[in-house]
């Protein structure tokens, strides 16, 4: 019997309603008599209730995905479950594409296998059982079972959860589910947060990189892209232009659609992989942020699960400003599926932003909004939220080069529809850089985008609970 596992599952499912559904939502979420039981004991119920069955196993290979209509948007399930033997059992809204099985005596069973689904996707179960990694340790989307399949892009928790709802609060007001959450879903969040990894362009690797791409169309008999020397002489005189100074720029077109967000900083060992910038910039960039907004600590890539060299990187970053640090993120998103939950619970945050996927938009771990991770020694939730990255801006522009803001407005609608929170990545450094012309002018389009769909600008802490943001609130830097 998996009663831990449901209690975690059902734990999670009530906070994401509480989140981004009305009150009146979570009310009928309660009041509706939602059971986690064995599919043998389920399909013998004969009473107007939810039966979730929890013990049918499933691969990390998805089955037989299929799409459903649901309030405006498309959802996709898969692992769909049998049909249940016997007579009185209907197939809603249709056999096709079932969402539901229902008797005829009220009880309604999922069609799809939601139990395994979510507890796999929020544990990050594929990652666990496969041991590919790239260069770097990571587990990458292209590695994922559901990248081959085109799932990626599938938040099947929020899906899930709005489709509980929906059929709440039909059993509620008619005994049977609804297809629509008219008047149940809150407008959607978008996260957003900066990675400042690079608060310089005259650092050493920096400039060798250019350096180098001067020479690379020789390999292929092109001419050289002398341009690259232009960029090497820039950063020379002026270290600073479209990397520091660009903060400030960030900061205004969030303020001009009324967000807010997080600035994650990188300090710690240099190295190609590490503070490339130093820490001596910090204090500056610190005073082009303004001092409600959340500050956190951006892990070095020498930090993974050593508490040795992360407790140093967060002594020397807390000696800028006096108040606890509870966010951050991975340089490089280095991430280990087993163990950085509890690590980063154990050394103090509260709030982690790493899990993402560095080739891949997408979700991760199924959802679209925080969670608290799984953990599997005591069968609890762990004192850490999860808000996993979704989307990085180069990544997105390498992915859909020739149409990256209709892509997100693609991803937020459809969240709009279904409750939850896109997070958002931008680098400085790519904000308004003339090195970089792709990405100039999407960071402004983007959010114009977010404000036309209604959606809240915020940063991960402001979703976490009251107590954890209370501690992030109203900085005061040592300067």
């Amino acid at each position: 019997m998996k009663t831990v596992e449901a209690n975690y599952l059902w734990q999670q499912i009530l906070q994401h309603t509480m989140r981004f559904f009305t009150q009146e939502a979570v009310d009928m979420l309660k009041k509706v008599n939602i059971r986690f039981l064995p599919y043998a004991e389920a399909v013998h119920i004969r009473e107007p209730l939810i039966a979730v069955p929890l013990d049918i196993d499933t691969s990390i290979y998805p089955e037989a995905p299929y799409k459903v209509l649901f309030n405006g948007t498309e959802l996709t399930l898969w692992n769909p479950l049998p049909r249940p033997r016997g007579d009185g059992w209907n197939c809603l809204p249709n056999a096709d594409a079932p969402v539901w099985y229902r008797h005829d005596q009220g009880t309604l069973i999922p069609a799809w296998n939601i139990f395994a689904n979510l507890f796999d996707l929020l544990t990050l179960r594929e990652e666990r059982e496969k041991p590919l990694r790239d260069v770097h340790g990571r587990f990458i989307g292209s590695m994922s079972p559901r990248r081959k399949v085109n799932l990626l892009e599938v938040p099947a928790f929020n899906e899930g959860v709005a489709i509980l709802v929906a059929a709440c609060s039909g059993l509620y007001k008619q005994n049977l589910p609804r297809f629509d959450l008219n008047g149940l879903v809150q407008p959607p969040v978008v996260i957003l947060s900066h990675d400042n990894d690079n608060l310089r362009g005259n650092d050493m690797w920096t400039q060798s990189v250019r350096f180098v791409r001067i020479f690379q169309p020789l390999i292929s008999f092109k001419v050289p892209r002398l341009v690259n020397l232009w960029w090497i002489l820039r950063n020379t005189v002026y270290p600073k232009a479209y990397y520091l100074e660009n903060i400030t720029g960030m900061v205004d077109v969030e303020k001009m659609f009324g967000y807010t967000s997080s600035f994650y900083f990188l300090n710690g060992s240099g190295g190609r992989f590490g503070a490339r910038s130093g820490s001596a910039l910090i204090p500056e960039a610190m005073r082009q942020i303004p001092r409600d907004w959340v500050v956190g600590i951006h892990y070095n890539y020498d930090t993974l699960l050593n508490a040795e060299k992360l407790t140093s990187q967060l002594t020397e970053l807390s000696s800028y400003f006096d108040r606890p640090i509870v966010s951050g993120r991975a340089h490089y998103l280095r991430f280990d599926p087993e163990k950085s939950f509890s690590f980063l619970a154990s050394m103090g945050i509260y709030c982690d932003e790493s899990v993402g996927y560095p080739d891949y938009i997408g979700y991760r771990c199924g959802i679209a909004g925080p969670f608290q991770p799984y953990d599997h020694l005591s069968g609890q939730a762990l004192p850490l939220w999860e808000m996993p990255l979704i989307i990085i801006e180069n990544t997105l522009i390498n992915q859909y080069p020739r149409e990256p803001v209709k892509v997100f407005h693609r991803l937020l609608y459809h969240i709009s529809r279904i409750g939850g929170a896109i997070s958002l990545l931008f680098h400085p450094g790519l904000f308004f850089n003339p090195e970089f012309p792709e990405t100039r002018g999407i960071y402004r389009r983007i959010l114009r985008v977010a404000c036309q769909l209604e959606a809240r600008g915020k940063p991960a802490v402001s979703l976490l609970p009251l107590q954890i943001q209370n501690m992030d609130l109203t900085h005061k830097y040592n300067l």
